[in-house]
């Protein structure tokens, strides 16, 4: 397994993946993903005997992005990066990819994350129920620091603890 960046010949399998993982993730359709990838801070994409098996989409503060999520978490913190999603395909589910993909995008932004007191924050969530998603990221060292009712589904807001922003934003939650 290796993981890269994400390059436009991936798109078409990159959406396919990010629709087998609907409702974890929210559907997209590929101009929508384009786009997404285009103004991201970093996509990475995992491949697995050559070929991309999953992928994570980060975005920073600086974003044009109308999520409410990525909203609510622009009102919490001055600097941040946002894991919108971050999907695996079915057939490489349970081997430790998510988990290379989050290792990948720690390491590339990192320094610039803890130089600037950035956390890396995402969701998850709690109403469509995503227990497995849950128990993830908190095993990679996500903490809670909020959670938003908005109505057609309800979500937990989380921010990795290696980041000096987070026990701020822990106690302002």
């Amino acid at each position: 397994m290796t993981v890269r960046a994400a390059e436009s010949r991936d798109i078409e399998i990159l959406l396919s993946i990010n629709e087998a993982a609907v409702p974890g993730v929210n559907s997209l359709k590929t101009q929508e993903l384009a786009d997404l990838i285009a103004m991201s801070a970093s996509t990475l994409v995992a491949e697995r005997e050559g070929r991309p098996a999953g992928f994570v989409l980060c975005l920073n503060e600086t974003a044009d992005y109308d999520s409410r999520n990525f909203l609510w978490l622009k009102q919490k913190f001055e600097r941040f990066f946002y894991v919108d999603r971050i999907a695996v395909s079915p057939d490489a589910r349970g081997l430790g990819l998510g988990e290379k993909l989050y290792e990948a995008l720690i390491a590339k932004i990192g320094p610039e994350g803890a130089k600037a007191g950035a956390p890396l924050t995402c969701e998850v969530n709690e109403r469509p129920p995503n227990p497995g998603s849950l128990r993830f990221h908190k095993r990679l060292g996500f903490l809670e620091v909020g959670q938003q009712d908005l109505g057609d589904k309800a979500v937990v807001y989380l921010a990795h603890e290696l980041y000096p922003a987070l026990a701020a934003a822990a106690e302002n939650a």
